[in-house]
């Protein structure tokens, strides 16, 4: 069975974030959200998966968040190598940590770029000001725009985004 998420709306019904679908479940369970669509596979034969889910209290004037991860951060910088600024195919790109790791580096939207496999083996454990590399872009948190049609969510769900998402997604436009 393939990864399931679900969708978070605040008590507006506006779409606020995409979460792993055990924590939706747990935001049901904890009682500080009610389900407002399920999956209709299931994990476990007694319980399903929510697809949608409402907070039970208002989350005042909160933009749409999501969290850096491999895709979000490939779809940020558009398929494109922060060092060498050629397009490449998702299976030729690796992430890259600015300031590395082994020199204190986190994982964060000022942190983490897409980088093509020659780049990143070059750079190494090393910063770029030691390789060389200038950046196209400094990275950033993406803006809200750059997630207010429903594209982004293909990088973080694949090509199974669930359908009763779409009229909530419709909001964001």
């Amino acid at each position: 069975m393939s990864k399931l998420y679900t969708l978070k709306l605040d008590a507006s019904w506006r779409p606020i974030e995409v979460v792993d679908s055990f924590k939706g479940f747990s935001l049901v369970f904890s009682g500080r959200a009610r389900v407002v669509e399920n999956h209709s596979l299931s994990a476990c034969a007694l319980f399903y998966f929510p697809s949608v889910v409402v907070l039970n209290s208002y989350i005042r004037k909160r933009e749409f968040k999501v969290s850096p991860s491999r895709n979000t951060i490939f779809y940020r910088d558009k398929n494109i190598c922060q060092y060498c600024h050629k397009r490449f195919s998702k299976s030729k790109l690796t992430l890259d940590h600015v300031i590395p790791k082994s020199k204190g580096g986190d994982k964060s939207w000022h942190n983490l770029v897409t980088c093509c496999s020659s780049c990143n083996q070059k750079k190494a454990d090393k910063t770029i000001e030691q390789v060389g590399f200038k950046l196209l872009n400094e990275p950033s948190p993406p803006t809200s725009r750059l997630w207010s049609s429903p594209e982004w969510l293909i990088s973080k769900v694949g090509n199974n985004i669930p359908q009763e998402w779409e009229k909530f997604l419709g909001e964001m436009k």
